[in-house]
């Protein structure tokens, strides 16, 4: 898949026109999107995609994410990083 195009991941997009989104000019709110709806493989894309910083940031100032979403992230990476 191509870093700098939106894959197929027309059903988490149902309410945007597609052909509009721009993944530099959105980016906030396509992470937003994915990290909230997303499968496996829009994750995947979405990590490629975006740099971990930039995921982080957005789950950090996001009034969109949900409390569940943010803690799943929090422990994802809390037990990366002890791995590490």
């Amino acid at each position: 898949m191509d870093k700098e195009s939106l894959p197929t991941f027309r059903s988490l997009f149902w309410d945007t026109d597609y052909k509009k989104l721009d993944i530099k000019k959105h980016k906030v709110y396509i992470i937003e999107r994915i990290l909230e709806a997303g499968d496996f493989e829009s994750i995947k894309w979405l990590f490629t995609a975006y740099s971990k910083s930039d995921i982080k940031k957005v789950i950090t100032s996001s009034r969109v994410i949900s409390p569940k979403t943010k803690n799943f992230w929090g422990i994802i990476w809390s037990k990366k990083e002890k791995c590490s």
